[in-house]
């Protein structure tokens, strides 16, 4: 696996960030005690484009996977994806 994913949905009032089901296997082998949130919900009372809630990427990574900032550079960082495309709208930026 290349980096962990993580699918977001947009809604009215917010988007909704989940891991993929790959992901989810992935780390369930090699994390024990995978958190239990199998999604996180940020609203906005504006509705506003999808890109805004990309500055939370890393803290939104660090919950649903239940890893620090420097383990998940060290499994390649994550990406955003659109789960009905695989599109992907953001991807954190590599260690150096």
């Amino acid at each position: 696996m290349s980096k962990i994913v993580i699918e977001v949905g947009k809604q009215m009032d917010g988007a909704t960030f989940r891991l993929s089901p790959k992901t989810r296997v992935f780390l369930s082998s090699r994390v024990k005690n995978l958190p239990p949130p199998s999604s996180v919900f940020v609203s906005r009372e504006i509705p506003s484009d999808i890109e805004q809630y990309y500055v939370l990427g890393d803290h939104l990574a660090m919950i649903l996977t239940g890893l620090g900032e420097n383990d998940l550079k060290k499994l390649g960082g994550f990406e955003f994806v659109t789960p009905v495309d695989g599109k992907v709208v953001f991807e954190s930026t590599p260690a150096r």
